[in-house]
């Protein structure tokens, strides 16, 4: 099979997130926290990691939001500052084998699979399941369970973990 050169230069990190960038792309740790506040762009830079993710192996993503509308709103049909549809935008067409809106999922090129989900029904979205990655959005505002639940998925599949949040009061 010949290998394609895929070009993602889309995403250009803020200074204050490329030490995230840096520790991702070295691929050595397996669970990463950005706690950074509003307008961070904390999605975004989640999102072309995944996705960087997602064509370097060939698996399951998962992009957990505390439930699965929220999801849809906030990434699925989010248009960025800059006027373009972000899931379109940081995953062109070219990359893309199928979009399934109902689903929230998107089938790459590659065979890797990327899905919106909710972890407000972490017990049906997640069982069964091989995910490779998971960037959990907003996680103080998440079910602490979907994460527990997640633990033995990721270790069976030398997986890893985003945790995305803006500090909310005591959490």
């Amino acid at each position: 099979m010949e290998k394609r050169v895929i070009e993602l230069d889309r995403f250009l990190p803020r200074p204050y997130q490329q030490k995230l960038v840096n520790a991702f792309e070295a691929g050595k740790i397996k669970r990463f926290v950005a706690i950074w506040p509003r307008r961070a762009g904390k999605d975004i830079c989640a999102l072309n990691l995944l996705v960087r993710a997602a064509l370097r192996r060939v698996g399951t993503y998962f992009y957990i939001f505390p439930t699965f509308s929220s999801g849809r709103r906030i990434l699925w049909e989010s248009i960025d500052i800059s006027g373009h549809r972000v899931m379109q935008h940081y995953i062109p067409d070219d990359i893309v084998e199928s979009r399934n809106e109902q689903m929230m999922r998107i089938r790459l090129i590659n065979g890797s699979q990327i899905q919106i989900l909710g972890s407000d029904n972490f017990d049906n979205s997640l069982i069964g399941t091989n995910a490779i990655g998971m960037v959990f959005s907003e996680y103080a505002l998440q079910d602490p369970r979907a994460w527990s639940f997640s633990i033995p998925i990721l270790k069976a599949s030398n997986g890893w973990a985003l945790f995305a949040s803006t500090v909310r009061g005591r959490n």
